[in-house]
């Protein structure tokens, strides 16, 4: 185990640091001056120059880089170009809101998507399971926005039940922040258990033509009971895999999310940080962005182990 921790924590490092570069790369070759944006096309070649030298933007690309990688270790990410706020601050600011969004999401979504990709597999042959099979092909093709636009319409401006948007910190009030976040929460869960409950129905109806499976029914076990007992358990392997690499497209739904239903969170930030052009602000968002992935790919390896131990080894390296 103590293994498996070890070479799963060195390669999300590695991963990171090469993520790091990459982001950085790719908002450089970009294009665009930084400087004309903030002083105008109507600034002084000496005003340009001076605003560069400045902000550090006439160095090398190594050393610009060398020294963004190094206030990211010591939480020092620099000032905003144009609003000229500190970005480790705005960051922690708004890492609360979205981490409730998409985790309040991922764990709302699985458990649903177990019980239902289960059940759809169990009665796969019958009508039921054929119209669940039905609703998550539609759940799928569902956007997110229209998902959350949708709920705004029929829960927040003719029901009146909840409202329409914004958000309270639930240290600050907590009744009203689940008000807040429970249409955010539900819109994007609705694509979430949709894809997730496809992934364990096909997973299940593997498992169940699996010899255990045969031989716990032999014993005297219903289809129902066997896939609950030990069908379930072996689904979950795929079922954690597929909800972390989703991972990724959920918090690209939080940029949509947040600012339909107005969440100051990292997606909003995200979103206004690439309108003003902050090149500076976007890359360390991004940054944390793949780090959050990261983090929930090293805490799948970590579950695959707890939830099969078959992909460890005599070892304890992990064969799968």
């Amino acid at each position: 185990m103590a293994r498996v921790i070890f070479r799963s924590l060195l390669s999300m490092l590695l991963a990171a640091l090469v993520g790091s570069l990459i982001v950085f790369t790719l908002l450089r070759s970009l294009g665009g001056d930084v400087a004309h944006i903030i002083l105008g096309h109507n600034a002084t070649a000496g005003a340009l120059e001076a605003l560069q030298r400045e902000l550090g933007l006439n160095a090398p690309w190594y050393v610009q880089y060398i020294k963004w990688l190094g206030g990211v270790f010591t939480g020092n990410l620099g000032v905003s170009y144009a609003a000229h706020f500190n970005i480790f601050n705005e960051i922690v600011r708004r890492f609360v809101p979205t981490a409730i969004l998409s985790f309040g999401s991922l764990f709302l979504s699985i458990p649903i998507a177990l019980a239902l990709g289960t059940y759809s597999a169990v009665y796969s042959k019958k009508i039921r399971g054929g119209l669940l099979d039905v609703a998550s092909q539609i759940g799928m093709a569902l956007p997110v926005f229209w998902a959350g636009l949708i709920l705004v319409l029929v829960f927040g401006i003719r029901l009146g039940w909840l409202p329409t948007g914004g958000y309270t910190s639930p240290f600050e009030d907590l009744g009203r922040s689940l008000k807040q976040l429970v249409m955010p929460i539900l819109a994007l869960s609705l694509g979430n258990v949709s894809i997730l409950a496809r992934y364990v129905r096909s997973a299940m109806i593997d498992v169940m033509n699996e010899d255990f499976i045969r031989t716990a029914m032999a014993k005297g076990r219903t289809r129902r009971s066997a896939a609950l007992v030990h069908g379930v358990r072996n689904a979950s392997v795929s079922l954690v895999t597929v909800g972390v690499v989703h991972f990724g497209h959920l918090m690209a739904g939080t940029v949509v999310i947040e600012n339909v239903f107005v969440i100051p969170g990292l997606g909003r930030l995200l979103l206004t940080s690439v309108l003003g052009r902050e090149v500076i602000v976007v890359q360390s968002l991004t940054l944390v962005i793949v780090l959050m992935i990261l983090v929930m790919n090293f805490l799948m390896d970590i579950a695959y182990v707890l939830l099969d131990p078959r992909i460890r080894d005599k070892g304890g390296k992990a064969v799968a």
